[in-house]
């Protein structure tokens, strides 16, 4: 059994690899996945994922070591390098991308800062709702009427 860190739980080069996949927006209104934290989220779900969590983590540390060799590993590279790095790895290990993006756009989009970002409250619409425009009452009358003939 080894005693290396998985490459889902370690945080630097998790938080570089998101903001790989979902970079900041260029006018600053949506963050980057790695700046927002979701590491663990995304991490925690592949665990779960018997499918995917074991063909992920093989690309991770696929795409860990191929970067060891540089001082300060995958988070110190510059994001052109670490794209292709990424893509070198994508013939052996192509679920990589398709298991980190299946559970990092669910936590990413759903994430306060993002939905403030695409012009949404920061907060689920449950249980405060949607704001709705009034009832026309003649409308309701009519649809009570359809309901009694």
């Amino acid at each position: 059994m080894s005693n290396e860190q998985s490459a889902l739980r370690d945080g630097a080069f998790m938080k570089a690899l998101l903001d790989v996949v979902i970079p900041p927006s260029e006018d600053g209104k949506l963050p980057g996945a790695g700046s927002l934290k979701l590491g663990d989220q995304v991490a925690s779900a592949l665990e779960g994922d018997a499918t995917l969590g074991p063909a992920v983590e093989a690309g991770l540390r696929a795409v860990r070591e191929a970067a060891s060799g540089i001082d300060g590993g995958f988070a110190a590279m510059a994001m052109a390098e670490q794209v292709a790095l990424i893509e070198s790895q994508a013939e052996a290990h192509p679920m990589l991308i398709v298991g980190v993006t299946r559970y990092l756009y669910l936590a990413y989009y759903q994430h306060p800062a993002v939905l403030v970002g695409i012009g949404e409250p920061g907060s689920p619409r449950y249980p405060g709702g949607f704001e709705i425009d009034p009832t026309d009452p003649a409308l309701m009358d009519l649809l009570l009427s359809r309901a009694k003939s």
